[in-house]
């Protein structure tokens, strides 16, 4: 055949000299500047979030969950009202308004409120934020509450008395 026949050379002899390393001190160095540069990094996120400044929310004790219904008759009172509510109620309550429509019958003269749970003291203090006369309400359970409605405000005649109220 016409193989060319090589001659290989003891692999002592074919084997290269390890090179000598040029400059170790090059990647020690390299080495540490990494490291310094993590570490510094590192230690300025932690200076950023231990020095932070940090917020408190004032959570409320009383959650409402709100009923609007209009007793008095005219166009779009519970609405106006519901768009009105949320600026005259403060802490230590919450109102959440869950529903809006209109009561089972009309000309009703003094809005008044219907309490569905029996602790009466959130009802008693969202009465008193939105100017409500603290005698008008009662308290009756709704069957299904499956909306876990806890109020229902029934508005009456006099509902401009409620979307005067001041705001301070």
């Amino acid at each position: 055949m016409f193989f060319k026949k090589t001659t290989r050379k003891s692999s002592k002899s074919a084997r290269r000299k390890s090179q000598t390393r040029k400059n170790p001190r090059l990647l020690e160095l390299a080495i540490v500047a990494v490291f310094t540069l993590v570490f510094i990094y590192g230690a300025s996120f932690a200076i950023r979030v231990t020095h932070g400044f940090s917020k408190t929310i004032d959570m409320p004790e009383h959650t409402i969950r709100l009923q609007i219904l209009n007793g008095c008759g005219l166009n779009g009172i519970a609405s106006k009202t519901a768009e009105r509510i949320p600026s005259l109620v403060k802490l230590p309550l919450e109102v959440e308004i869950i529903e809006v429509g209109d009561f089972d019958s009309y000309n009703i003269k003094e809005s008044f409120m219907i309490s569905r749970e029996k602790d009466l003291k959130p009802a008693r203090l969202f009465a008193e934020q939105i100017g409500l006369n603290c005698e008008n309400f009662v308290y009756k359970p709704i069957e299904n509450n499956y909306r876990s409605i806890t109020v229902t405000l029934v508005l009456g005649e006099d509902y401009e008395l409620l979307l005067e109220t001041p705001t301070e």
